[in-house]
């Protein structure tokens, strides 16, 4: 699957989360999916809530054909319920790396590539 820029991100119930803005991954060493400290986040803006969403990776479902949306497995209570409207610590502190989208970013085996340091 490719993210581009300003795609548009959208839960699975049908709710408009934002457009995609950056990749934000955490430093390797503090990377433990069982306690949702997950590897890469997509930074997803909203200008609904004037709030940017940071979704784990491991949630990005694919792309709707008929729409172009990005899809997100999760409902639009979830993503409130697990707090993605919050920004990871990692990222309030400055450790790990964001990556800009500009003409797309590719995401396979539901982890993008980290940059190189």
């Amino acid at each position: 699957m490719n993210v581009k820029a300003k795609d548009e991100i959208w839960t699975e119930d049908g709710a408009r989360l934002g457009v995609a803005r950056r990749w934000h991954y955490r430093p390797e060493d503090q990377i433990n999916p069982v306690e949702r400290l997950y590897a890469a986040y997509l930074e997803v803006e909203n200008f609904d809530l004037g709030d940017a969403l940071y979704i784990p990776d491991v949630y990005l479902a694919g792309r709707d054909e008929t729409t172009g949306h990005v899809l997100v497995a999760a409902s639009l209570k979830q993503v409130m319920r697990w707090t993605w409207t919050r920004t990871p610590d990692f990222v309030a502190f400055g450790l790990g790396s964001a990556v800009p989208l500009e003409n797309g970013s590719m995401v396979g085996a539901g982890q993008p590539a980290r940059p190189e340091a």
